[in-house]
Order: C-alpha cells, then sequence, then structure tokens
C-alpha cells in the first residue's frame, strides 16, 4: 500500500471541511456529536472526520486517513481520532466501487421519522425522489462497529443512496461530495415534511393507487442530469451556509 498522498487530496480535504460545516448547518449532522463524512482517497485507503472533531470547527489538518480495518495508516492514533463506526464506511466501500462519499449521522428528524415507523409518500418533489427508496435497518440501535455490523448496512443500502439505522440515525453513499450532501440535506427536510403531515393528518396521507401515479409520472418525465443537478445544489448550499 502507497503512504503517498494522491494529487487531489489536499482539494478534497477542503471540500470535505466546507460538507462537514453545511450538513452541521442544515441539521443533517444532528446535534454534530457524533457521525463521521468520509471520502474514498483508493482501493485502500478512506480520508474521514474523526468523531471528537467538531463538524464546525474541523480544519483540513483535522481529517485522518484510515485504512479498510479502521487503523490510522497517516499519523498515530489519539483519543483525537476516534473513528468508532468506520466499518459503515468501510464496508460500503468495499462493496460499492462507485461509492466515493459515504456520511452517516444522527440527524434529529429522520431518526425519528425511522423511530416512529412513518414512511415516505410522494407529498412533494423531494419526498417522492425517496418514496419507497429509503431501507430501514432494525438492528436494535447499536453502534456499527464491527465489519460483520458494517456489512449489514451495506446488503441493506444495496444499489441505493441512502438508508435509515432505526433509533439511531442515517446513511448517505454517493459518487461524489455533491451527491451525498444534496441527499442528506433533502432526506432531513422530507423527515420534517413528513413528521409535520402525521401530526397533521392521519397516515397514510395518500392511497396506494394515487401515490403509484405521481411516482410513476415522475418516472416518466425525470431527467437524466441528475449529477449536474446536485452540483448545482451544492454550489448553492454552500453559497448559502458557508
Amino acid at each position: 500500500m502507497s503512504s503517498t498522498a494522491p494529487s487531489f487530496e489536499p482539494a478534497l480535504r477542503e471540500e470535505l471541511v466546507e460538507a462537514c460545516k453545511v450538513l452541521y448547518a442544515v441539521k443533517a449532522a444532528g446535534d454534530g456529536l457524533g457521525g463521521h463524512l468520509s471520502a474514498r482517497l483508493d482501493e485502500r485507503r478512506i480520508l474521514i472526520k474523526p468523531r471528537p472533531v467538531s463538524w464546525r470547527g474541523l480544519k483540513p489538518e483535522d481529517l485522518i486517513v484510515i485504512d479498510f480495518s479502521g487503523k490510522r495508516v497517516d499519523g498515530a492514533s489519539s483519543e483525537r481520532s476516534a473513528v468508532r463506526e468506520w466499518p459503515i464506511h468501510a464496508q460500503i466501500y468495499a462493496a460499492r466501487p462507485d461509492v466515493r462519499c459515504v456520511l452517516h449521522a444522527h440527524p434529529r428528524a429522520s431518526t425519528l421519522m425511522a423511530a416512529l415507523g412513518i414512511g415516505v409518500e410522494p407529498l412533494d418533489q423531494d419526498c417522492a425522489a425517496f418514496a419507497g427508496r429509503l431501507p430501514v435497518v432494525d438492528n436494535g440501535a447499536v453502534s456499527i462497529a464491527t465489519p460483520a455490523l458494517g456489512d449489514e448496512v451495506a446488503r441493506a443500502l444495496g444499489t441505493r443512496g441512502s438508508l435509515l439505522l432505526k433509533n439511531h440515525g442515517s446513511v448517505v453513499a454517493g459518487e461524489d461530495v455533491a451527491y451525498v450532501c444534496v441527499t442528506a440535506c433533502r432526506l432531513e427536510k422530507v423527515a420534517e415534511t413528513m413528521l409535520r403531515a402525521a401530526s397533521l393528518a392521519k397516515l397514510p396521507v395518500m392511497s396506494a393507487e394515487k401515490a403509484a401515479a405521481i411516482l410513476q409520472a415522475r418516472e416518466a418525465v425525470e431527467p437524466g442530469a441528475g449529477s449536474r443537478m446536485n452540483q448545482e445544489r451544492w454550489q448553492m448550499l454552500r453559497d448559502y451556509y458557508l
């Protein structure tokens, strides 16, 4: 395994720092007292935010490099470099060569939505993007601190971009930082919408037929410019929150 930092690493560190600050600002990182954001450096190494480091006050040099066994490989381990739930990241990267960025956090609304067993209905465009596409893993709310538990999460995620851990938090994975940040932001907004709907009406709000018709109509006209849209939205989030 090469210990040489790839040429893109400095820029990636900067983008991950920006991402952590935006995720905290939009509440997608929960209270900021747990969770990790990471990016794949290569087939052996992961650049990741340690748990004890602030989401809002993070600096590029605070990010550390670990291998797929959770061992720090760019310096000595310390209390400030703790990464308890590294198996979420390592096992998703191992299972999904297309994934370059992974987020695990404990956002309030989506965690509560999963705990209450509320499914997403296509009440608006953001909700429609997750309806029927958001797995929920119920593993007793234990920390994902072993490869076996990480494998369970990776299998449940499959080829999707996000899932919920019941009574625990969320996981978002995708091709780049832009996808992960935009998706995490939308997911928390969707959860807030569904919790609000649950306070106003009996769920499900929509009939199965109505929900299916909306999703089918969206599938028929859904544009193929998802990556471009995510980049635009990611830039907007940075412009607004940084």
